[in-house]
Parts: structure tokens; C-alpha cells; sequence
């Protein structure tokens, strides 16, 4: 929550879904407080489930290597609490073996290759970005009952997405020839992003191309309307009614404050945090290449 990052991109969010009909502003605003509270839920109940699943593969695996350790001497069966039964090995168990293991092999356990299967650990591992659509999600429901269904309505959802952003891009423009020409450049450059090496272009347009301009866009839209041009009539005659001094103060002061706060420390961050991505390396991969 304190990085400026989080507030830029939630910022882009609310300013994707402006309506022009200041009729349904607030409406549009709650409708996004609520879509991001039920994609929240969501979203971290995925990876929760995920997380789940590879901590227990993730004990699976490793109770493999302490009956392999048992099996050739390497480790003493007294080691092993009683009540242990690795046919149906929990979490709980693991790490109590884990835990003992680890101080009477204090020398040599590294040499055994175990791995603690730590829950907050596999929620950290977590991908941001494309990847959390196209990783961490595919893979958590090719777990769930009914895969192929969630699957396609997922990628569906994810269709309508793109759709809901392009059209909210568009409406401000009202000629349809510049409308048409706009949308075939954006499909020419757009093949850029479907190339093997799109997904760095991805994160490059998303980090600094999409919210970063469209936040000074929106800064410059209101200190045009708000300083210059003057809203409050044009509002009172669309409305029939003048609105509160409230919304006054809030657009000419509030707002301009808020937003030139959150772009300054936007530029800080990135002047602080160059940018970069992540790449694959195969000779860092610690388990060979096709093998989970």
C-alpha cells in the first residue's frame, strides 16, 4: 500500500472506466470500488488455492527424499516421530521432521537437498502482471472442478476486458475516419506484443506508456477544466442544479494535489528503481528444464 505504483495503477483503473455523462459518475465510481473489492476476493483466493497445491506437491516431493534418505542409512528411522504415516504426510508433520532433521543433521543437511514447504513462501512466489493472468491463473484452474469451463470463461472475461478498455479509449473520438485509422495503427503495433518477446513489450507500454501518460493526461484535462475553461455553469445546466461547493474544491484543489503527488512519486521511483524484467536464465534453474 505504500508504494506509489499501487495507487498509480489503481488511478488507471478508475480513469479506464470514465463515462462521459456526468449522470453516471457516481455510479461508474461505485461500480468500480465494488469490482475491485470482488476482484480482489478473487484474485487472492486463486492464489491462495494455487499456493496450496504446490505446498503439498512441494511435501510430496520431499517426503520422497527423507524414505530415499531412509532407505540407504543416510538418515536414522528415530529421526521419524511415531505418529508419521508418509502415505498420507500433512504439512504439520513435514515440518515437525523438517524441523528435527535439521538440528541433529546441522552439518550435513544441506547434502539432502529438503526444502521447508513453507505456505508464505509459495504466496510470495506469486507472478505480477501478464503472468498472474496467464500462469497463475491457467495453471490453479486446470486444478478446479470443471476446468474447461472456468478456462473459457475466464479467457472470455479477459476478451471482454481488452474490448471494455479499447472502446473506453475511443469514445473521445468522434470522427470516424481518425477512429478507423486509429484502430489500425494500434492493431499494427499491437503484433508487436504477440511476437515471443511481446511480454517484455507488455511490460514496458504497461509500466510507461499506459498509466504512467495517462495520469499526466488526466492532470492536464483538470487543470484545463477545473482553471481554465470553468465547469461549474456547464455542470448546473446539464444537471439542473448547481452542485454542492464540495465537488468545486475537490476538482480545483483536491484533485490536481493528489495527482501531481502521485506522478512526482512515480518519477522518484523509477529514477530510484531502474527498469528492467525478468529473464530466463536455464543454467540458474535449479530443476531441469520440463521437470516440475
Amino acid at each position: 500500500m505504500l508504494e506509489p505504483q499501487v495507487w498509480r495503477e489503481a488511478a488507471t483503473q478508475v480513469f479506464s472506466a470514465l463515462d462521459n455523462n456526468c449522470h453516471f459518475a457516481m455510479l461508474v465510481s461505485f461500480i468500480n470500488f465494488f469490482t475491485s473489492i470482488l476482484a480482489t476476493l478473487v484474485v487472492f483466493a486463486v492464489l491462495g488455492f494455487k499456493a496450496n497445491l504446490m505446498n503439498e506437491k512441494c511435501v510430496i516431493v520431499n517426503a520422497e527424499k527423507i524414505i530415499g534418505c531412509l532407505n540407504s542409512n543416510v538418515l536414522s528411522h528415530d529421526l521419524i516421530l511415531p505418529h508419521v504415516n508418509f502415505s498420507q504426510l500433512s504439512t504439520v508433520d513435514y515440518t515437525e521432521i523438517y524441523g528435527v532433521i535439521k538440528t541433529v543433521k546441522e552439518g550435513s543437511f544441506a547434502k539432502l537437498g529438503l526444502d521447508p514447504c513453507v505456505l508464505e513462501d509459495e504466496l510470495n512466489k506469486s507472478v505480477q502482471g501478464t503472468g498472474l493472468a496467464f500462469i497463475a491463473f491457467t495453471e490453479a484452474m486446470t486444478h478446479f472442478p470443471a476446468s474447461p469451463f472456468w478456462s473459457v470463461m475466464f479467457f472470455f472475461m479477459l476478451i471482454n476486458l481488452g474490448l471494455g478498455s479499447m472502446i473506453g479509449t475511443m469514445t473521445g473520438i468522434t470522427t470516424p475516419l481518425f477512429t478507423v485509422c486509429c484502430c489500425i495503427i494500434a492493431f499494427i503495433c499491437g503484433l508487436l506484443l504477440v511476437q515471443r518477446s511481446g511480454n517484455y513489450f507488455v511490460i514496458m507500454f504497461d509500466d510507461y506508456s499506459g498509466g504512467l501518460l495517462l495520469t499526466v493526461v488526466v492532470i492536464l484535462e483538470n487543470v484545463s477544466v477545473a482553471w481554465i475553461y470553468g465547469f461549474m455553469q456547464d455542470l448546473e445546466d446539464m444537471l439542473g442544479f448547481r452542485p454542492h461547493a464540495f465537488y468545486f474544491y475537490m476538482w480545483k484543489y483536491v484533485s490536481p494535489c493528489c495527482l501531481i503527488v502521485l506522478i512526482m512519486a512515480t518519477v522518484i521511483e523509477m529514477a530510484i528503481s531502474p527498469p528492467g524484467y525478468n529473464a530466463w536464465v536455464e543454467e540458474l534453474v535449479s530443476q531441469p528444464v520440463g521437470k516440475q
